[in-house]
């Protein structure tokens, strides 16, 4: 299919891409996005996205799509001074839910939806409703589905309704990986048929309509997105999809996130048997490394060529120590936000709170932290001095993380190296990690 001519992006929205791109890779130690070229670059379309990461959500959709969604919102969130003007700058268009209070209804929601589809907008819904702690994706409502239906009818052509998953490798724990994995798209115009045949309403009042392609529409999110039974089985399964990975020959020890994302999906829509059977294979294979001290990227080096192993740890160690004195200058510049956002650490929220408190506390605090340092340094270097500060103090940051985690990564492999030299790697270790590899093959 021809892509369609892609706009030039105006200054609003070239704004928010840098804001979010700049807060995703200070917050997150990674972010990969799956999409086909182009996909969410043009056009009327509707993207939908599992709901696990509350706030946090809205922002790494920002940066993995081609373009800034306009986010579809609950209407509470403008009752409050700040939070209206952010959402009317990013031309958030409000929902009201019948639990909250007030007595507005959605007509004008669909308008404003209809208008922006017409304008060739991208609209962001998360079918859930709600934020959701578990890996589970939620029966979705019949709002996108009505959406896309009423637009078309409205006369809007070419809709696309786009799914949008988020896996978290750790959702309440900042600098942990994600993967944003974009699927095919749904065109409303080449199946209305499927949806409401010749001779019925094709519109949003046609219930049999709004139920077929609600159905489609969440039988490919949740191929998108994670849906495990609980976080157990998300863990285990992302254990075994990684060691099966590792496990391909020429594989490297240190595979993709969204590679392990995507196979570990792929056992979650497994069987029951043949799911417990890799549960309990992880679970006996985990005892053992346990046991030893030992990760499986120890295991899998240990059996492999020293050399590039070595060369890993070098490089990690160089980095660290030449990088090291500018990491601490930029954890002096950063102590305030960095002793606020330890404290809020402290505090016990739940996953999907902490996901939305986290991302959001740093973005703050460390926003007025610069915010205020700048203005400190117009005064005595005036605008030059301020807009230098400005950039060197985020780039400082960045280096406190690089530092961080380069030393961490060395220290994780010597305490590995040591632990898999002293132990006897060709009994249960070796047998139970096959037989992970084996369970993971015949689940699939």
């Amino acid at each position: 299919m021809t892509q369609p001519e892609q706009p030039r992006p105006g200054g609003r929205e070239r704004f928010l891409k840098n804001l979010a791109t700049l807060a995703v890779r200070l917050i997150y130690r990674s972010v990969e996005v799956r999409q086909e070229p182009g996909e969410t670059a043009a056009g009327p379309q509707l993207a939908v996205s599992n709901h696990f990461g509350g706030a946090a959500d809205a922002l790494i959709q920002a940066y993995a799509l081609d373009r800034v969604p306009r986010y579809i919102a609950r209407d509470v969130i403008w009752r409050y001074p700040v939070a209206k003007q952010v959402m009317e700058f990013v031309r958030a268009i409000p929902t009201h839910k019948p639990e909250d209070k007030g007595a507005a209804g959605n007509d004008q929601m669909f308008r404003s939806t209809y208008d922006a589809l017409h304008e060739g907008d991208l609209i962001m819904i998360f079918p859930e409703g709600i934020t959701v702690e578990e890996p589970t994706m939620g029966r979705i409502k019949t709002g996108a589905a009505r959406i896309a239906l009423g637009a078309r009818a409205d006369g809007v052509e070419g809709i696309e309704i786009i799914p949008s998953g988020i896996h978290y490798e750790d959702k309440g724990t900042l600098r942990s990986k994600v993967w944003v994995n974009v699927g095919a798209p749904i065109r409303i115009d080449a199946e209305i048929d499927r949806y409401a045949p010749p001779g019925t309403a094709q519109d949003a009042s046609n219930r049999e309509a709004v139920r077929v392609l609600t159905a489609q529409i969440e039988e490919q999110l949740r191929r998108s997105a994670p849906d495990y039974a609980d976080w157990e089985e998300e863990r285990a399964l992302s254990k075994a999809a990684a060691i099966a990975l590792r496990s391909v020959p020429g594989a490297p020890s240190r595979v993709d996130f969204g590679d392990v994302s995507e196979l570990s999906n792929r056992l979650s829509a497994a069987n029951e048997t043949a799911k417990e059977r890799v549960v309990d294979r992880i679970g006996a294979y985990v005892a053992d490394l346990d046991a030893l001290g030992l990760t499986d990227e120890r295991v899998v080096d240990a059996h492999r060529e020293s050399a590039p192993f070595a060369r890993h740890v070098l490089w990690n160690a160089l980095i660290g120590v030449l990088l090291l004195p500018f990491a601490l200058i930029g954890a002096l510049l950063n102590i305030v936000p960095f002793a606020l956002i330890w404290l809020i650490g402290r505090r016990k929220l739940g996953p999907a709170v902490a996901a939305t408190v986290k991302p959001l506390a740093s973005i703050v605090l460390f926003g007025s932290t610069w915010a205020v340092a700048a203005w400190w340094m117009s005064g005595v270097w005036e605008a030059g001095g301020a807009l230098a500060l400005l950039l060197v103090m985020p780039l400082y940051l960045v280096i406190v993380f690089v530092v961080f985690e380069r030393l961490s990564a060395v220290a994780r492999a010597w305490r590995g190296w040591r632990s898999v030299r002293g132990a006897d790697l060709r009994g249960s270790v070796v047998e139970h990690r096959r037989a992970v590899v084996e369970a993971v093959v015949e689940a699939l």
